[in-house]
């Protein structure tokens, strides 16, 4: 078990009150879900957010106590509840420390130790379950529904995960596409999934789930069953970094999201206050978060939030072309020494086959395969993405694709990895045999995987890195290298 930690995390211990233990005071059954997530602090140096989710909308938070060395006690404090009659919990949160694990009071339930450096790293993506397209999204079965047994196959793994990135999309069962809004069926906004460039638009108002009269609001019990409850041992495992996916729209799952797993908290060590979806019939109804890094150790982590960045469209264009601005000032602030991978719900560079009528304008060069994402790429494009950055890692196509770029004279571009295999129906019309296009001048090289899993990534040295990709029962499906250049590009397929 590693007890050695990050010192340049050290001011942020030394802030909090220590005081003797104190007493028993808890509920272990109120407890649904424990967890830590990695955050900016206003200084701009990385913090350690310890969640505990309780039963009830008005329980009273528990403390954290350490469990080796110096008593140490730190006392949560409840997050503003958006609506107590949809979320009837408590989410409690403090600044986690750093001197080893902590024990919630009254419970034997530990949270994980903040390593000092990462040497293995966890991914999902797109792992809740829709009951329009797969069997066991309800507690009494599990056929056709992953997500539990490869979470808890990742949370026993040996090495263990020092950090787990989900890469969005947590909520399917409780975010359909149409809802009834005062008795009419209305199609939810969702910024462009997939669907033509004329759909891809929004002034002022939208029709979400959350809009008033509809039928379908967001709900804990739709966060619990498709993403707290099965990722229960994984929550545990390590740290977590959380990605925005469409599903957590405000217009769809967007309250849970910004009241159990985004990074804004109004504690005052961190850098964003707590924030809470707009009503839909504002003038601006949207929530767009600023890309945000953070480093641990050899590994730096930079954050985009692709939620409302179109696939087929220029949805808020000139909104991520500023994003990309301020991913090149964070990954000139990075520390020197770290590998920095890109984290975005919305793939940077991925390809699905071509649709017969699929525009020009959609199409790489060969005419054989449409881009995803549009927006993204233009950004990209437009301010080019640096190359101190390594890795590109996202979700969002429901299925796993990687892709390297073999680039003209000296010019580098990060591999992309696309990991959406991780419970939701998978995908059909993405390409499977190795395929080649050309993008803004260079040559993507890859393949994809119509199978269920996640990905194990372990960190080499200046930035390299080997990942295995795993199936259900922990079958091997591809190895990757970033230091090696198989045919099917920075991936391969396992042979079965």
């Amino acid at each position: 078990m590693k007890i050695t930690f990050r010192a340049s995390l050290f001011f942020l211990v030394t802030a909090l009150a220590v005081s003797p233990v104190a007493s028993e005071d808890g509920d272990a059954s109120k407890v649904q879900a424990a967890y830590v997530l990695l955050v900016p602090a206003s200084t701009g140096q990385t913090v350690p957010l310890a969640r505990v989710i309780l039963d009830g909308a008005d329980s009273p938070c528990p403390s954290l106590h350490s469990i080796q060395g110096r008593a140490v006690e730190l006392t949560m404090a409840p997050r503003t509840n958006p609506d107590k009659h949809s979320f009837p919990v408590t989410v409690c949160e403090a600044i986690y420390s750093t001197s080893g694990p902590m024990r919630i009071s009254g419970t034997g339930i530990l949270l994980p130790v903040l390593p000092s450096s990462v040497n293995r790293v966890t991914l999902f993506g797109d792992t809740g379950c829709n009951p329009g397209y797969q069997k066991g999204c309800n507690e009494d079965g599990r056929k056709g529904w992953p997500f539990r047994a490869l979470a808890d196959a990742a949370a026993a793994s040996d090495p263990g995960p020092d950090l787990i990135l989900h890469m969005g999309d947590y909520n399917y069962r409780g975010t359909p596409a149409k809802i009834r809004v005062n008795g009419k069926e209305e199609r939810v906004y969702d910024a462009g999934d997939n669907t033509p460039s004329l759909d891809c638009k929004l002034v002022g108002p939208y029709v979400g789930q959350n809009s008033s009269g509809s039928d379908t609001s967001d709900t804990w019990e739709s966060w619990r069953k498709d993403f707290f409850e099965p990722a229960s041992k994984l929550l545990r495992a390590a740290p977590w970094v959380f990605a925005r996916g469409n599903h957590e729209l405000c217009s769809r799952a967007g309250p849970g999201w910004l009241y159990f797993l985004d990074g804004g908290s109004d504690l005052p060590q961190v850098g964003t206050g707590q924030r809470a979806c707009p009503p839909a019939e504002s003038a601006e109804p949207l929530v767009f978060r600023s890309p945000y890094r953070v480093d641990l150790g050899r590994l730096s982590i930079l954050v985009l939030d692709s939620a409302n960045a179109c696939d087929q469209g220029g949805l808020h264009q000139k909104h991520f072309d500023r994003q990309f601005e301020e991913i090149a000032t964070l990954v000139e602030q990075a520390p020197r020494s770290s590998a920095i991978w890109l984290q975005t719900h919305r793939p940077l560079w991925a390809v699905r086959e071509a649709a017969d009528n699929a525009p020009a304008t959609d199409l790489d060069p060969s005419g054989r395969y449409a881009f995803i994402d549009h927006t993204l790429q233009s950004a990209a494009a437009e301010h080019r993405v640096p190359e101190r950055i390594h890795l590109v890692v996202s979700g969002h196509m429901h299925r796993f694709q990687a892709i390297g770029f073999a680039a003209p004279g000296k010019k580098r571009r990060p591999a992309q990895l696309v990991i959406g295999n991780g419970g939701v129906a998978l995908a059909d019309n993405e390409p499977e045999d190795p395929f080649s296009f050309v993008i803004d001048g260079m040559k993507g090289t890859g393949f994809g995987l119509s199978e269920f899993g996640y990905m194990e990534i372990d960190l080499g040295k200046s930035g390299s890195w080997k990942s295995r990709l795993l199936g259900r029962e922990g079958t091997l499906l591809a190895e990757c290298d970033s230091t090696r250049k198989y045919e099917t590009g920075v991936c391969e397929p396992v042979s079965k």
